[in-house]
């Protein structure tokens, strides 16, 4: 069975590299890195990732502003999208007054499937890749 994708969206490297680590250390489970949304988006372009973790703060793109590059880019048949698009698992250090999560799960339907806050849950984070893992 073909290793699965996954794509870590987060500025601070330090954070980045502690999600591929505890990510990847799970087998069947390839996991890049991109340190913002113009980043992610050339790797969205140039290969299949079925898992997106996207921080929604971030310099030069935010993860909103990826999400409707995404969303746009999706809806664009000269770009011939291919297969269905990454499930978006959410990270953000925004406290949920500020940006609740049922505004970006409204908002992004069908794209962000799971938000979280910082710091992050990584055994819960852990397992929400697993269950978008297994139903894609």
């Amino acid at each position: 069975m073909a290793r699965s994708q996954v794509l870590v969206v987060e500025d601070d490297e330090a954070i980045r590299k502690a999600l591929i680590e505890h990510l990847g250390d799970r087998g069947r489970v390839c996991v890049e890195g991109a340190r913002d949304g113009v980043d992610a988006l050339h790797h969205i372009l140039t290969r299949r990732f079925q898992v997106v973790i996207l921080d929604m703060m971030m310099p030069k793109m935010s993860g909103a502003d990826f999400l409707d590059s995404l969303r746009a880019m999706i809806s664009d048949p000269s770009l011939n999208f291919q297969g269905d698009p990454p499930a978006i698992i959410v990270v953000t250090g925004a406290p949920a007054d500020d940006l609740p999560s049922e505004t970006i799960e409204q908002r992004y339907g069908g794209l962000a499937r799971a938000v979280y806050r910082k710091p992050v849950d990584l055994d819960g984070l852990l397992r929400a890749v697993e269950v978008e893992l297994k139903s894609a």
